[in-house]
């Protein structure tokens, strides 16, 4: 497949302009929608490694077909392309603006105020989602654009699925699911996640605008989810003590290790952002149980002895088939 690049024009319509970021299986251009009296446009069009294959292209046809399904002001909005397309390619609306990531890295932490409004529309969209069975998956400030008009839009539907079908089939690294700063730990666990994973990633999010850091900063993608695993992050207002306690609880309720314990549904986090005096504070910064040493070793330690021991048992049960298969011949 050959290569894609500025000047470039796909299928007779799209034109490729700058390039816009680039990442572990993609490039984002801008482009010109020439079909469209040249209207700004974003096109994401996979590396030449990643771009053969059924597989691959269907990844793109999901990722666009999802995106087709939503139509919210503050979720990105796909624009439906030649059904003969020669090459896997999907094509956005253009959103001016900075990503929520490149604010934060300018600014550091948010007000309160700040935080809490960009964070209850992020739970609009993603209700919006939630109620047409799609999950995202892949909530992070990378993920919403920030728009000049004030509202927000959530994009990069590379990682969502249906609820109905969802699973995580997780493969070599963590980043293969997610971005280990915000992922859920059921998603570490390779366990069926739904909205719940969402929510996480919410409160992950929400963490690093109020406070300037993620849950988990100071490991790496395999430490990083052991120590979510294996315990709590720090409690919001022992990094800034200016973090209202209201604030601080829906934080800590959206990033519960267990599902059941965090907002039930995208909404319900919603009405507490937007209401934050109404929040009733449980205490929950009292009780979290930070991942000690011992507690994150252990865990590493079970993980490394599955990982050695299964081989070993497949070996065992090939062997053992084999036996029974040639001694009944």
């Amino acid at each position: 497949m050959v290569k894609a690049a500025p000047g470039q024009t796909l299928d007779g319509r799209f034109q490729l302009g700058e390039e816009l970021a680039r990442g572990g299986m993609s490039i984002l251009f801008k482009a010109q929608d020439l079909a469209r009296a040249n209207r700004a446009v974003v096109v994401k069009v996979p590396l030449p490694e990643f771009g053969s294959g059924v597989g691959r292209w269907s990844l793109f046809q999901r990722e666009e077909q999802i995106g087709s399904q939503l139509d919210h002001p503050y979720v990105l909005k796909f624009v439906c392309g030649d059904a003969n397309q020669r090459r896997p390619y999907v094509v956005m609306e253009h959103v001016p603006g900075p990503s929520l990531a490149e604010h934060l890295q300018k600014r550091g932490p948010l007000p309160e105020a700040e935080a809490l409004r960009i964070a209850s529309k992020i739970c609009e969209a993603l209700a919006h989602m939630h109620e047409r069975g799609v999950v995202h998956y892949d909530i992070k400030p990378g993920n919403v654009m920030l728009c000049p008009d004030g509202s927000i839009r959530l994009i990069d539907f590379g990682m969502a699925h249906e609820t109905m079908t969802s699973r995580f089939t997780l493969a070599g690294a963590l980043p293969a699911i997610a971005s280990s700063g915000y992922v859920a730990p059921e998603q570490i666990k390779r366990k069926r996640g739904r909205t719940s994973v969402d929510i996480y990633g919410m409160g992950a999010t929400l963490y690093e605008m109020l406070t300037g850091r993620t849950p988990f900063p100071d490991d790496d993608d395999f430490g990083a989810g052991s120590a979510r695993l294996a315990g709590d992050p720090p409690a919001p207002r022992s990094l800034d003590p200016r973090i209202s306690r209201a604030a601080e609880e829906i934080v800590l309720r959206a990033l519960r290790r267990t599902p059941a314990e965090r907002y039930p549904t995208a909404a319900a986090l919603q009405a507490d952002l937007d209401a934050p005096h109404r929040v009733v504070v449980t205490g929950l910064s009292d009780r979290l149980q930070p991942p000690t040493r011992w507690r994150r070793g252990l865990r590493q330690a079970r993980y490394i002895a599955i990982l050695c021991l299964l081989p070993v048992v497949l070996q065992v049960g090939l062997f053992a088939w084999l036996w029974h298969h040639f001694a009944h011949k």
